[in-house]
């Protein structure tokens, strides 16, 4: 009887740390993903320094990986949801007819979800350390910004910036003030409003013509 119960024992430990295992396993990041994320890193640095990168022949199959691992359920932890939010969000835009617009401002509204999502797992998890060193509020933030700004032509926090055709300097974009304030812009890691005033010339809000 005795004999029984120490195999039925084991068995069941045995289970449970194949089950862990097996959870720890599907848990580790995208080998894939990481490496997208880093090459997104080293070309824009290359850029900065020697401006001679076409940003967008890589970007483009950057995002198409990113969408076909989405399709098969391969963006999974959070550091995966955050670099994959980091490379939708470098989707080319245009200027037409005076107005700054995006070729898929729906790369955005997916890359907010995406470090939403992110933000969500990390706090279930209490994991306040990756929180804070990647900055996960703040791309939410960005990611918001730059959906409404390519859509709307407004932001709702203040992380974007554009270029002032008349007198070449770049300013912020506008912002509706009406859509948040300094108390969710610091939860989200953005200056208070009058902050981002006093220190920048704002682009006026679109007229809706």
């Amino acid at each position: 009887m005795n004999r029984l119960f120490l195999l039925s024992f084991i068995f069941l430990t045995l289970s449970c740390k194949e089950e862990n295992t097996a959870e720890r396993i599907a848990q580790e990041d995208n080998p894939i993903i990481q490496k997208l994320y880093e090459k997104d890193l080293e070309i824009r640095k290359l850029d900065a320094e020697t401006d001679t990168v076409n940003l967008e022949n890589y970007d483009k199959l950057h995002r198409e990986q990113i969408f076909q691992l989405l399709a098969e359920n391969k963006v999974v932890t959070p550091k995966d949801r955050i670099r994959s939010a980091w490379i939708l969000q470098h989707t080319a835009a245009k200027i037409c007819e005076g107005s700054l617009t995006s070729l898929s401002p729906e790369n955005f509204l997916l890359a907010y979800k995406l470090s939403s999502s992110a933000l969500a797992q990390l706090t279930e998890q209490h994991d306040t350390a990756t929180i804070q060193k990647e900055r996960v509020p703040r791309i939410i933030a960005l990611n918001y910004d730059r959906y409404l700004l390519y859509t709307f032509g407004y932001q709702k926090f203040g992380t974007q910036f554009v270029f002032d055709d008349l007198t070449g300097e770049m300013v912020l974009a506008p912002v509706d003030t009406t859509l948040c304030t300094d108390e969710e812009r610091e939860k989200f890691q953005v200056e208070p409003l009058s902050l981002l005033l006093a220190n920048y010339k704002m682009k006026p809000m679109p007229t809706g013509e």
